[in-house]
């Protein structure tokens, strides 16, 4: 199966790396258009998608220690 990891008969879609990698790029194409042009809108939607990285992390960090606990049960 493309885009997926098999592990003890439990898949994890690569759907999230891919979801991650988008955030970041979007958070530095923003970035780069307020430090190097002072778009202070730029500057905001950084801001932002920092905050959406950020709950997103959170949320795939406790999906991963559901799995790992479904793993040892």
């Amino acid at each position: 199966m493309m885009g997926t990891i098999i592990t003890k008969n439990k898949t994890i879609k690569m759907e999230k790396v891919t979801e991650f990698e988008n955030l970041v790029e979007a958070f530095k194409d923003d970035y780069e258009k307020f430090k190097e042009k002072g778009n202070k809108t730029a500057g905001t939607r950084a801001r932002k998608t920092l905050q959406e990285i950020r709950n997103f992390a959170k949320d795939t960090r406790d999906e991963i220690n559901s799995t790992k606990r479904e793993m040892v049960a």
